[in-house]
């Protein structure tokens, strides 16, 4: 059996691999609300790093250390930090005059440090606040002063939110990024997210999703500093009485619950403190997590390269005296191999598959064509790997992109329009995949019918009868895909998924077919029952499309396609007459 990809080399297609197969359960649970996800700092890649904190802090002492007048008071503290690093203080003092970024050694420190960079935070300066190394000497609201904008994971966990997948949150990050983006892609929408930092939030209105920032927030102790300074939690001495410590009882009772009734995705090497350890032993106290598991998903996964010995720690605590017996099976089923990153991604592509592939058969399900369901899924299958295999290089780019792509046509089939709001999401439904059958405005707005359009044109392609594509620009006439025949020499289509004849009406009111060579598939009928019997062939070209130039807009009605057939073979045939690229 070939080894599996690193985490780093996994592509996004292959964790969707493992989604539907050993770990569809898993996928199926997140999906339906049944995880919490526990955040750590390997997803905010852009925050500053902790080689930069550190050499912050290490500088701030040396300037003070060589001032005279600070001399005796900061020295110390800076002798103890190259300490706590391994390093000689008696070779590391004939550098003290120039820049710690000059120092010979000065990545050796920061390598030492950054393994349990806590011991720096927990420096102490005589007559100083105990958290002076962060708050003065790192300075961590001037490091934390220009965020950049939110990477992948933070745009899919907002997608998660936003879709109804994930409500809760437990994040060790001081960083602002998942607020970020669940603001961007809700357009700023209230009660969308509700982070927590002190006791008093947990008593604020609720919102879709709540997110508990356990160890502090950067935005919030910048913006009143006087209330949130005390919850940034970093040092050792702070990790160590967490538990303890009367200002956070309230979230260490939340987190706790969480930790007890909520499967555990570990993102960006989360969990890991003694602190966190204790909350998993206290939840465990209170109901354990069962081992074997099945047919429910495993309660605890970490999405790393190889677990570590934290997490052993976390498996051992939660699983018990079922641990040894079953070392093997259990460590198999909690680890994905594969960063936060490209599983977050999987999640939120299988998420949309499974919804619009739930509708799909919500729709057909009782008709005669429900023996086509097969094909249309699997068509839908293969259009979902096909995006999986665009998230490469520069995910967080391919993510936005695919972002833009969805929302556009996801607004032109609701509204007949481009979204209001060109950064923001459009979601699918709130609802969660075993909730949509009673989701009837998901099913009234014809959202099954989306999924069975995309899933005949992505049969098409994979006959090799076209090739699709992104809208060829920005502008409405480019529609919302663009498919191009395979015969050499076809010119390029618009193609725009559109409800029903209002949206139609829309977008030729607004120019969107000025072209005269867009494909516009409607859900319905009512299109065809307002221009006559001759609209499912008007303006049909006489001969063939593209050859002879004579290339014009043509309507499609799926409503009707699928009233007159059997088996997917026949839906595929006559979609492909219809349409007649």
């Amino acid at each position: 059996m070939p080894a599996s990809p690193s985490a780093t080399a996994i592509s996004v297609v292959e964790v969707l691999a493992k989604l539907d197969g050993e770990f569809a359960a898993v996928a199926s649970a997140v999906e339906n609300g049944e995880f919490a996800l526990w955040v750590g700092s390997g997803i905010s890649r852009n925050a500053p790093n902790l080689p930069d904190l550190i050499a912050r802090g290490m500088e701030a002492l040396r300037i003070r250390a060589m001032d005279p007048a600070t001399r005796e008071q900061f020295e110390p503290a800076l002798l103890t930090a190259i300490r706590e690093a391994r390093a000689d203080p008696d070779v590391a003092r004939l550098y003290f005059e120039r820049p710690f970024a000059e120092w010979p050694m000065a990545k050796a420190i920061t390598d030492e440090l950054w393994t349990h960079y806590s011991r720096l935070l927990d420096i102490r300066v005589e007559h100083q606040a105990a958290d002076w190394m962060l708050w003065d000497g790192i300075d961590i609201r001037a490091a934390f002063a220009h965020p950049s904008e939110p990477a992948a994971e933070h745009l899919c966990i907002a997608i998660l939110v936003l879709e109804g997948a994930v409500q809760q949150i437990a994040s060790g990050n001081w960083d602002g990024f998942i607020e970020a983006a669940v603001a961007r892609l809700s357009s700023g929408a209230a009660a969308v997210l509700q982070p927590v930092v002190d006791p008093d939030h947990l008593r604020a209105a609720a919102g879709k999703a709540r997110l508990l920032k356990f160890h502090g927030c950067i935005v919030h102790a910048t913006n009143e500093p006087e209330v949130f300074r005390k919850y940034l939690t970093g040092s050792q001495t702070q990790i160590t009485e967490w538990a303890h410590n009367a200002d956070f009882a309230a979230m260490v009772a939340a987190v706790t619950e969480l930790a007890t009734n909520l499967k555990t995705l570990v993102l960006g090497l989360s969990i890991q403190d003694a602190n966190l350890q204790g909350v998993f032993a206290a939840a465990k106290r209170v109901h354990p997590w069962p081992w074997p598991c099945e047919p429910n998903a495993p309660g605890h996964i970490f999405c790393e390269d190889e677990i570590r010995d934290g997490q052993h720690a976390i498996l051992k605590i939660v699983y018990g005296d079922a641990y040894n017996a079953n070392l093997a099976p259990i460590e198999a089923s909690a680890h994905i191999r594969a960063w936060g990153e490209q599983v977050l991604i999987s999640l939120v592509l299988k998420l949309l598959t499974d919804k619009l592939g739930r509708l799909m058969h919500l729709q057909l399900g009782s008709t005669a064509i429900a023996g086509g369901l097969e094909g249309l899924s699997t068509a839908l299958l293969s259009l979902r790997d096909l995006a999986g295999a665009q998230a490469v290089g520069d995910r967080t780019a391919a993510v936005n992109r695919a972002i833009s792509l969805w929302s556009r046509l996801l607004s032109v089939f609701r509204t007949g329009c481009c979204p209001i709001d060109p950064n923001a999401y459009e979601v699918l439904s709130v609802a969660r995949p075993e909730q949509l059958v009673g989701d009837q405005n998901a099913r009234a707005a014809g959202l099954g019918s989306l999924a069975i359009g995309l899933a005949l044109f992505q049969h098409g392609q994979s006959g090799g009868l076209w090739k699709l594509g992104p809208p060829q620009d920005g502008a409405l006439t480019s529609g919302v895909i663009k498919a191009e025949a395979a015969w050499a020499g076809a010119a390029s289509r618009p193609v725009f998924l559109v409800k029903s004849a209002k949206e139609a009406i829309a977008l030729e009111q607004a120019g969107a077919f000025a072209n005269d060579n867009a494909i516009v598939i409607h859900a319905d009928d009512v299109w065809q029952t307002m221009k006559g019997a001759s609209a499912s062939s008007a303006r049909r070209p006489r001969g063939a499309p593209g050859r002879t130039n004579r290339v014009e807009t043509r309507h499609v009605s799926l409503e009707h396609i699928l009233a007159g057939c059997g088996d997917f073979d026949e839906l595929g045939a006559r979609f492909v007459s219809e349409v007649t690229l």
